[in-house]
């Protein structure tokens, strides 16, 4: 737990157990799954490849992806950063591991849940194609990008994915109700990213003062 008043740090502590079954307790530095919130590192990176002239948000996806189908053929990247695709959820389970062509060739041929832009749906599938027009857009991978223009300059050196430089004692076990074993090893681009609780205070300070993204908002 983080809590900052007027600036000021006023508790920064670790409760609960990292590890239940071995009675392992949490601390400032234990490393922490976020989950969907990985979605908005994905937007801001976004955002700062259209600020840099690389991209627009209203680029189709037809013009990072072959063969797109009719029926997706002006889908937006605007439209898959407000979850406003029409595109399903998932491909498969969220942790299944998949093949940028396996995942490309599923997602195009799977039916639009409605009709671009006309409705909302949350939509990991959405910001795993954001994720894939980062890379090709960066020339970069997906973690490099972020590290080095979002992550670095924030001061975030302990934030990403699980890689090998990760200290796994220090990541906590995930669990479900009734502490249920989740697990702590996630693949996905749009789902799986790590922090400290020492770093979320510079979460919490990027997107107030916004300072990698130059106040823009949206």
């Amino acid at each position: 737990m983080l809590v900052e008043l007027n600036g000021n740090k006023v508790i920064s502590k670790g409760y609960g157990y990292r590890n239940a079954e071995l009675k392992e307790k949490n601390t400032p530095n234990t490393i922490f799954d976020i989950g969907s919130l990985t979605k908005q590192f994905t937007a801001a990176a976004i955002l700062k490849l259209e600020m840099q002239g690389k991209l627009s948000t209203s680029d189709t996806i037809t013009k990072y992806f072959q063969n797109v189908p009719v029926d997706k053929s002006t889908i937006t990247i605007h439209d898959l950063l407000r979850h406003q695709s029409g595109l399903q959820s998932n491909v498969g389970e969220d942790y299944d591991p998949i093949t940028e062509t396996a995942f490309l060739d599923s997602l195009m041929i799977s039916p639009l849940q409605f009709k671009i832009g006309s409705d909302f749906s949350y939509s990991n599938i959405g910001y795993s194609l954001l994720a894939l027009i980062i890379e090709k857009v960066s020339g970069q991978t997906y973690e490099q990008y972020l590290y080095e223009k979002l992550w670095k300059p924030s001061g975030m050196e302990v934030t990403g994915y699980s890689r090998p430089n990760f200290n796994t004692v220090l990541i906590a076990m995930g669990y479900g109700k009734n502490y249920t074993i989740w697990g702590n090893q996630q693949i996905k681009v749009e789902w799986e990213m790590h922090h400290t609780i020492t770093y979320w205070e510079m979460v919490a300070y990027f997107q107030l003062q916004k300072i990698c993204i130059n106040g823009i908002n949206r």
